[in-house]
């Protein structure tokens, strides 16, 4: 008689039926801590990627655990893990691209604001948020910063505009003037704005003037907007949905960007992902996977059929209400950063949204307290270190609204807990300072 194949070799389908026939056979009284911690052992043993979502529920409701900690608890073991891969959701379509793309140099951070950008830019206007006198969307206005050839920001970028283009996304990646712009949006008001140099996408040229203060008026969703063009006259454009992907340097911020950049609130309406580094190192990286791909593609186009109106539970209403009011003073008299505290709630807000319609488990239209919980927590602080005379562009930042800046933690700071989701995001300028997470800075070169 043939022995059962070792564990080693096992199949994800073979294990995952023993995993199941376990639990159908549990009781109250043998469902205990010990049976638990060896499912959570052979569960971890299945690729993440074929993980179904019965198996995460099927684990919590055999031992009576809330289903976040199931899915904590099979993200404990992971080979090589970054300190933002405790940011990533532990399951869905975000959590997926970003297990699609570990065999590559551009570190998580990366890969998870690139996602998060696609993700919600092709929920669009369809998905909403209501604050009363205007409606938060899901689209997000990324910027990847970092030193040039050291971070694949711009690899990074490519892999999620390639997915969200092919999942139907109306993607504007050529530089191209605001008649243009607006011509683009005529045919489709939900478009990604994809620059691989922030620089060299709205350049100092004549013909670029009005560019800046045009997409300062769409990153705010307007239900209607007149644009007025030389060619066309007016055009009016009506639910506008614009999400933006951008890559640039300290240094081609300090000297190529028109002055208009850093004033009028376009800056504090990004978000900036800052990085110095990546610990991930591949001198002969291994194909991507095309089937996951391809999977990644079509769930993509899926969610451009998903429409409704976001709520917070009552238990999360409740936990934004005291947060919301607790902060209000704190940086009340900080001018320097007051386009940045003003704007967090709505940064919050989508963010809270992409994470949870991206998880198959969670009710799409209901966001919990863990959802707006880890997500506040970001660090709202101007952490230390030598002032950068030489770098112009902080000083004009300063001088301003200041944009968010979201960095990875340092490397040899491995203990980063799953409730501290929003502490990583820290001003992106202290006085003349461009400034990563930690102690980390975005050095101005030269």
């Amino acid at each position: 008689m043939a022995s059962s194949p070792p564990a080693a070799i096992r199949s994800p389908a073979k294990r995952l039926a023993e995993i199941m026939a376990v639990l159908q056979g549990l009781t109250h009284k043998t469902a205990t801590d010990s049976v638990y911690e060896e499912i959570i052992a052979k569960a971890i043993m299945i690729p993440p990627l074929e993980r179904p979502a019965v198996l995460f529920t099927s684990i919590a409701q055999a031992f009576s655990k809330p289903i976040h900690d199931v899915y904590r608890a099979l993200r404990k073991v992971v080979t090589a893990q970054e300190d933002f891969d405790h940011l990533v959701p532990p399951c869905g379509w975000i959590h997926d691209y970003i297990e699609w793309t570990r065999q590559t140099e551009p570190p998580t951070v990366f890969h998870y604001f690139v996602a998060a950008t696609a993700f919600g830019s092709s929920l669009g206007r369809r998905v909403a948020y209501d604050k009363g006198a205007y409606k938060v969307f899901p689209s997000l206005r990324v910027m990847l910063l970092a030193p040039s050839g050291r971070c694949r920001k711009t690899s990074a970028a490519n892999l999620g505009t390639s997915i969200y283009y092919k999942g139907g996304g109306h993607l504007v990646a050529d530089k191209v003037t605001p008649e243009a712009l607006i011509d683009s949006l005529a045919e489709s008001t939900s478009v990604l704005l994809y620059a691989p140099e922030l620089a060299a996408f709205l350049g100092k040229q004549k013909y670029q003037e009005g560019m800046v203060p045009l997409l300062t008026a769409m990153f705010d969703d307007p239900e209607e907007y007149v644009a007025k063009t030389i060619s066309r006259g007016s055009t009016v454009l009506k639910g506008v949905n614009i999400s933006a992907l951008f890559c640039s340097t300290v240094e081609w911020l300090k000297t190529s960007v028109p002055e208009d950049v850093f004033g009028g609130g376009f800056m504090s309406r990004l978000i900036f992902v800052v990085q110095e580094s990546t610990p991930r190192c591949f001198p002969t990286p291994p194909p991507l996977d095309a089937e996951v791909k391809a999977t990644l593609v079509k769930r993509l186009r899926d969610m451009r059929h998903v429409k409704g109106t976001v709520v917070l539970s009552p238990a999360a209403d409740a936990w934004h209400d005291n947060w919301y009011r607790t902060r209000r003073g704190v940086h009340a008299s900080d001018k320097q950063f007051s386009g940045y505290f003003e704007r967090k709630p709505d940064h919050l807000v989508r963010l809270a949204m992409i994470n949870t319609l991206s998880q198959p488990h969670l009710d799409p239209f209901r966001i919990e307290i863990p959802q707006v919980h880890d997500l506040a927590h970001l660090r709202d602080r101007a952490p230390g270190g030598r002032r950068h005379d030489r770098t112009e562009v902080a000083r004009r930042l300063a001088i301003d609204e200041v944009a968010p800046a979201i960095a990875a933690q340092r490397l040899d700071q491995r203990e980063v807990g799953a409730d501290r989701m929003l502490e990583h995001v820290v001003p992106a300028v202290d006085h003349a300072r461009l400034l990563a997470f930690g102690e980390q800075r975005a050095e101005a070169r030269g």
